[in-house]
């Protein structure tokens, strides 16, 4: 009798290892409701045994799942093996990020002036029939109004614009809103365009991310070295960085900080015990807040909305400069007032706008003190 061949060890180790890599065989549950809903509804999944023991390799569910709850439709999503978020889709039926129906060409979120942001999403109709009632939104940290119940967070976007009418096969939309800039410094950010509309009488929802650094770099050395660039060039003469400068900038910094109240506080005092009651004369200085702006686009909001300050800075009797970067509050003027630029040292900011029938409101900011001389 020919004797069976036995499997060699190898071979054993190998199958064991695919299995517990790359099979999916640990089942998963997860119950999905809504608050307020009385439909529930569960979602299966299955992950390989390395995900279940060590968390390593696919999930067992997708990022973002449609499903139905009743009467209702609603997008689950999930991070790992849990229910993360959830957000209300329409009547049961709706189709969730169909193919070739529509698509997010382009979506900015850009600074405006004052703390306000420009928001603008452009869709297009990829299908072959009209795009009924087609109505953009978005999510995005500090713009939507999200809240949080049993640990996970519903989605609840922001009404940007509608396109009305029907949007035609191959033809586009542009919607665009300011808000208020509510994003934090220096941080990556991801915003969800969302286009809801019917092709046929059939509703669909589609939603597409983007991710940005917002803003890029942040105001530091290289920004205003670069922001610098653009004020020698309007000048005709560069101004020279003086590091004596840069230490009195930073102590107007702290000064200034700590009673914002009062545009340009202690200036005065600080100059003649710095410099001297001679040299002091002929030094003054520039309280900037640059938020959002790029160094290529500050230049720009100052000369139309502080123009004695960017003046300042065009004055050729000044040839050395010296800055400093700091975070403290300012007062941030709401859109629309009649003047946005305080007209000298020594003034009551906020009675000063409410004078004017402005509103202010008190905000977390960068400060770039610049300070000029002879």
């Amino acid at each position: 009798m020919r004797p069976i061949p036995r499997l060699k060890t190898t071979g054993v180790v190998i199958a064991v290892v695919l299995v517990f890599f790359l099979a999916p065989i640990v089942p998963y549950v997860e119950p999905v409701s809504f608050p307020g809903s009385s439909g529930s509804t569960e979602v299966w999944g299955a992950a390989t045994p390395s995900y279940a023991l060590l968390g390593y390799g696919p999930a067992p569910f997708p990022q973002s799942q449609l499903v139905t709850l009743g009467n209702h439709s609603a997008i689950a999503y999930f991070s790992g093996s849990r229910l993360a978020a959830m957000e209300h889709a329409g009547p049961a039926g709706v189709q969730f990020n169909p193919g070739g129906v529509v698509w997010v060409q382009d979506a900015e979120v850009t600074s405006f002036d004052f703390g306000f942001l420009n928001i603008t999403i452009r869709i297009q109709n990829l299908g072959l029939r009209p795009i009924d009632g087609a109505a953009v939104y978005l999510s995005m940290l500090g713009y939507s109004a999200n809240s949080t119940a049993g640990g996970v967070v519903l989605i609840q976007p922001k009404f940007v614009g509608d396109c009305g009418g029907q949007i035609l096969p191959g033809g586009d939309c542009t919607v665009t809103q300011t808000a208020q800039n509510l994003l934090p410094a220096n941080k990556s950010i991801n915003f969800y365009p969302e286009v809801r509309g019917s092709v046929n009488g059939a509703p669909f929802i589609y939603r597409q991310g983007f991710a940005e650094s917002y803003p890029t770099g942040g105001v530091g050395p290289v920004w205003v070295k670069a922001f610098m660039d653009r004020v020698d060039n309007a000048r005709g003469s560069p101004l020279t960085h003086n590091s004596t400068l840069d230490q009195f900038a930073a102590l107007r910094f702290n000064t200034s900080s700590a009673t914002y109240q009062i545009s340009d506080f202690g200036f005065e005092n600080d100059t003649t015990r710095f410099f001297g009651p001679e040299a002091a004369k002929g030094v003054t200085e520039e309280l900037l807040f640059p938020g959002v702006y790029s160094p290529y686009t500050f230049p720009g909001f100052l000369a139309a909305y502080a123009v004695g300050h960017w003046q300042t800075l065009l004055d050729e009797q000044y040839t050395q400069f010296g800055f400093y970067i700091g975070h403290g509050p300012y007062y941030q003027v709401a859109i629309p007032c009649s003047i946005y630029e305080l007209p000298g040292a020594g003034i009551n900011i906020s009675q000063f706008f409410s004078n004017l029938g402005c509103t202010t409101t008190v905000l977390p900011s960068t400060w770039l003190v610049i300070v000029l001389a002879p």
